[in-house]
């Protein structure tokens, strides 16, 4: 095999590899993924004290704050969510939890979201 035949063989085989890892990508991107670490239940966040809210994109939903909160509680849903990368978009929420939980840390440290399924 020619030096020019090999290159564009390689060149062809880089452009499907690409093309199938942009196709793993958007399949795994449609997976909810919500692992739950051993022993955690909804428990975990009941405790807190949750505040009703209002948003006009989210509309109802609740927010649980820091300072009104028992820290040891508080910062352990916290931890859960943020070591799950808890977002909005990407809500912690394990198929018996009756809540999505997230965290907006852009814009809030001191607060842990929840709403209703």
């Amino acid at each position: 095999m020619s030096e020019e035949k090999l290159a564009e063989a390689l060149g062809l085989y880089c452009q499907a590899m690409d093309n199938a890892v942009q196709v793993l990508k958007q399949a795994l991107a449609k997976i909810e993924r919500t692992p739950v670490p051993s022993g955690v239940s909804e428990q975990a966040f009941d405790i807190l004290k949750w505040e009703a809210s209002k948003g006009s994109r989210l509309d109802e939903f609740e927010a649980a704050f820091k300072a009104s909160n028992p820290p040891d509680k508080w910062n352990h849903a916290f931890n859960i969510l943020k070591t799950n990368n808890a977002t909005i978009k990407n809500h912690f929420s394990p198929e018996d939890f009756v809540h999505y939980y997230w965290l907006y840390l852009e814009k809030y440290d001191d607060r842990i979201f929840r709403k209703k399924r």
